[in-house]
């Protein structure tokens, strides 16, 4: 079975499903056994008492046994079905005001090694349905995750070969550029820019394809986080960028991070003001915040959602594969937004 969470957590409920009913199961068995056989001991000891005063009768009073004793009363209680536990004696009571007494341990002994053979039989029977339940859930995970497995390996080749298409657009692109018009030039630059965005995709796929496998490493964050910025300004020079390049060593896995960061910039472009957008860039005390002073956000709690975007631009993945990287590397990620006023995002690394 692949280390992967999601098969992980599907194993654990199939298990835990199999193996909670028939544990409840065994546990209910156990418990009515029990409760039969305590009831079965005391209703023999019953019979032993009746017996016992039966010779009573016959022996003039004479007759003894070990355990048991009498005593004749004026008051005896009304006769019951089953003796009863009186503190350290169980009693009956019959005709003739006779009162028939057994020491309480020769039965309590014998109910308590029913409870302990009891316990002992659910043990050995909850642990081979524990390896029932581990097999059912294997074997029932078993075409899923053949299956997810053909289509990992069918994605991670479709995205390889969308590569070199890709590639291609963009360096025909710059091709075009040199022998052609003005208005030609503006058509080339929209279908270069389609060619990024497709890029784009292709990274996000590419990481999350991976993030069973996001090792982690040093790494000063500056370097990725100036690449990035240079990369934004030359597509959107109106931008201004404040980000104070000094040295942030964290120990996280590089390309995810650098990810994470890209779709958040790349989203604070798209959404950035015309005339005066600024993105703030600053890290303290183990926090990234990227802030800016867009259009904001109408509803912050669902921008993690798949597919959710508040208008025409983007493709609603960006912001869940941040959240979901960052629930990979275990990064708390906090979001403030007002509308018009702009948003702020907070990485604890």
């Amino acid at each position: 079975m692949r280390n992967n969470r999601y098969e992980r957590l599907s194993f654990n409920k199939i298990f835990l499903a199999y193996f909670i009913t028939s544990s409840i199961f065994v546990l209910f068995l156990g418990y009515f056994y029990f409760t039969q056989q305590k009831m079965f001991i005391i209703q023999k000891t019953g019979m032993n008492m009746h017996t016992y005063m039966m010779k009573l009768y016959e022996s003039n009073f004479a007759y003894k046994k070990s355990g048991f004793s009498y005593e004749t009363t004026k008051n005896a209680f009304v006769d019951r079905k089953i003796p009863q536990k009186i503190n350290s004696l169980y009693v009956k009571s019959f005709h003739k005001g006779i009162l028939i007494k057994v020491r309480s341990e020769i039965i309590d002994d014998k109910i308590k090694n029913i409870k302990l053979w009891t316990i002992f039989i659910q043990i050995i029977l909850i642990t081979l349905f524990g390896l029932i339940s581990w097999m059912l859930a294997k074997n029932a995970l078993k075409p899923m995750i053949e299956a997810v497995s053909y289509l990992d390996r069918f994605t991670k080749d479709l995205i390889h070969d969308l590569n070199t298409p890709i590639s291609s657009i963009l360096i025909n692109t710059k091709m075009l550029k040199k022998d052609s018009s003005e208005l030609m030039i503006k058509k080339i630059d929209r279908i270069e820019q389609s060619a990024k965005n497709i890029i784009s995709l292709y990274d996000n796929l590419e990481i999350l394809l991976d993030e069973d496998n996001l090792r982690k490493e040093e790494f000063n964050l500056s370097i990725p986080l100036n690449q990035i910025i240079e990369t934004y300004q030359s597509i959107y020079p109106q931008i201004i960028f404040n980000f104070d390049n000094k040295e942030i060593l964290i120990s996280s896995n590089k390309d995810a991070i650098k990810r994470i960061i890209d779709n958040i910039i790349s989203n604070s472009c798209k959404y950035s003001n015309n005339t005066k957008a600024i993105i703030d860039i600053n890290y303290k005390n183990n926090t990234l915040t990227i802030q800016d002073n867009g259009k904001g956000i109408k509803y912050p709690k669902k921008i993690f959602q798949r597919n959710y975007k508040e208008n025409d631009k983007g493709y609603g993945i960006g912001m869940h594969i941040v959240h979901r990287l960052c629930s990979e590397l275990e990064i708390k990620i906090d979001i403030k937004s007002d509308e018009n006023m702009g948003t702020r995002i907070l990485l604890d690394l």
